[in-house]
């Protein structure tokens, strides 16, 4: 993809949450390739919910802007089971969406829904729609998997690489991940003051 070669910029989506809370936070940042962040944004999404898909949606828009170029996601199966569904958010903003893992997807995600849910077939149809990820290494041998919608699996890995600076995550969305967690803690803070 051409803007690969350009100073690109990213809408990049990651979440934190503790189960005791009952939700999720989601922070959204607008940056650049070189790692400057322009603008972000946050949400809230229920844990073990399904409105993980539009609380995204909602983030991004509220800082999407012409010049933007691809949507990165730290994960596409999230808050206890709540999901992003890449392929909603790439027809929905027009933009080629990536869904990143950093570590290798384990478990029987089917027998964990069955166990958890009443909803489960819904939730299994959505989440198994969205496929097995591909796994790429960095040239160092930090691994990642890779989903993608708009792009190939290939220029996803690229995109990872061209905008990572510290560890296995790109940068924006190490930063974005940082500010949902500042985020859910203060929020979680707020709450608990005004119960007293």
């Amino acid at each position: 993809m051409s803007w690969l070669q350009k100073n690109f910029r990213t809408i990049a989506v990651a979440e934190s949450f503790r189960l005791d809370e009952g939700y999720s936070i989601y922070a959204a940042v607008l940056a650049r390739r070189d790692g400057y962040i322009e603008s972000a944004a946050f949400g809230r999404a229920k844990l073990g919910g399904t409105d993980g898909t539009q609380v995204a949606l909602e983030v991004i828009r509220r800082i999407k802007r012409p010049d933007v170029h691809v949507i990165m996601l730290d994960g596409c199966i999230v808050s206890f089971y709540n999901w992003i569904d890449g392929e909603i958010v790439w027809r929905e903003t027009g933009l080629p969406t990536v869904c990143y893992v950093f570590e290798e997807p384990e478990g029987d995600i089917k027998s964990a829904l069955m166990k958890i849910f009443d909803d489960w077939e819904i939730r299994w149809q959505n989440i198994s729609k969205m496929g097995n990820p591909v796994e790429f290494r960095y040239p160092d041998g930090g691994r990642v998997f890779v989903r993608a919608w708009g792009l190939s699996p290939r220029d996803a890995f690229r995109l990872a690489a061209l905008t990572r600076k510290y560890g296995n995550k790109p940068e924006p969305l190490r930063v974005a991940k940082i500010l949902a967690s500042a985020g859910r803690e203060f929020w979680e803070s707020e709450r608990k003051n005004s119960l007293y």
